[in-house]
């Protein structure tokens, strides 16, 4: 097979998008050592291959990517004699030689669920888009079993006859350090993600208020991650908040920061509106740190039993788990315990194997 794959994800830099992109072909160019793979892309950048049977093609571009998918690619993959497109973005060319197989990743329907949360110019290219995708589309892959169905749901018109197979993200990898104990972590919590209108921070601050004017608690919040959009009225929130001075703004974090904050903090706070997976619960599980995190969401699918829930609409039910996980009747083994079960379903590797048996069988027919 000559499997083309769109990397123009690269060049958005730590996204989501770009790190289950990254870890997916990093597996794949271990795994398989039969068929020859494309990468193709509008910039450069830094995705090295080790891999003699792949090759990066890189066709400058200065308008938005999305243009450059639509009437770029479409050639690139005829002249490279593309079998199967591997599209990692949710959108694939719309026009495009019918010969082409087209597996599409999909991440999360946002932009119906949550659309104010969107910058506007994401949610009209995939309110107009997303439909063509499904359509032209041989496979469609969501992350979750969470978007699956709510994909089944939305679409449902749309989607009799297409193939939708799960490849699931994966963990991290991590473990806890030599002379790791659990009984010596700190008195904060720990958030990591955009600060964007989704992770619903707002409810946060409100929850930790509370606890402060009913239960007189000081709980340090740190948060990490690119400043992301719409968060104005956040920032406006902390300012005048009686916790502003709790609230530590750490930015992008290096992945031996990241881990520092997830093995000492108390626990990672996660009252997210809306996921497609929820990659920071896994990340905090292989490393022994307890989770709180939305009830109703894929948070619920992932972490099963290994987490508490919350209502993440009610800022008083996010303060009643907060509070209860410092009182004296909590132990954190009861939620813990279950981790291994949960992070050996989870593994790049895996998906890698997932997406590889796909294409084997849409390539046969």
């Amino acid at each position: 097979m000559r499997i083309g794959v769109d990397i123009k994800a690269f060049k958005n830099g730590t996204t989501g998008i770009a790190r289950y992109l990254r870890s997916i072909l990093d597996w794949l160019q271990k795994l398989d050592r039969e068929n020859e793979y494309f990468l193709f892309s509008c910039a450069s950048s830094d995705y090295t291959t080790s891999n003699p049977l792949w090759k990066k093609i890189v066709t400058p571009w200065r308008l938005p990517g999305i243009a450059w998918q639509q009437m770029v690619l479409p050639g690139l993959l005829k002249e490279y004699s593309i079998d199967i497109l591997w599209a990692p973005e949710q959108m694939c060319p719309i026009f495009l030689s019918r010969h082409i197989k087209v597996i599409v990743a999909v991440y999360d329907l946002v932009f119906l669920r949550y659309p104010q949360t969107c910058v506007w110019s994401n949610r009209l290219i995939q309110r107009h888009l997303f439909p063509h995708t499904i359509r032209r589309s041989d496979v469609l892959a969501p992350i979750s079993d969470y978007i699956a169905r709510e994909m089944s749901h939305a679409y449902r018109k749309l989607l009799p006859g297409k193939k939708i197979r799960a490849v699931y993200c994966g963990g991290p990898g991590w473990f806890p350090p030599q002379g790791y104990a659990g009984s010596k972590r700190e008195n904060f919590l720990f958030f990591a993600g955009n600060l964007e209108p989704r992770k619903n921070l707002v409810r946060l601050i409100e929850a930790l208020e509370i606890l402060r004017r009913k239960h007189g608690l000081t709980i340090p919040l740190h948060l990490a991650g690119p400043n992301g959009w719409k968060n104005r009225s956040l920032r406006a929130l902390i300012e005048s908040s009686i916790i502003r001075n709790d609230i530590v703004f750490s930015g992008y974090l290096s992945e031996e920061n990241l881990k520092r904050e997830y093995l000492t903090c108390k626990a990672l706070i996660y009252p997210s509106l809306y996921e497609g997976f929820g990659l920071p619960t896994l990340e905090a599980l292989s490393l022994d740190c307890m989770v709180l995190t939305s009830e109703g969401t894929v948070m619920q699918e992932i972490c099963r039993n290994g987490a508490m829930y919350f209502d993440p609409k009610n800022p008083e039910s996010i303060a009643a788990a907060i509070h209860y996980i410092y009182g004296p009747d909590f132990d954190r083994r009861n939620y813990l315990d279950v981790k291994a079960e949960i992070l050996q379903k989870y593994s790049w590797e895996q998906a890698a194997r997932t997406l590889l048996l796909i294409m084997k069988e849409i390539d046969a027919g």
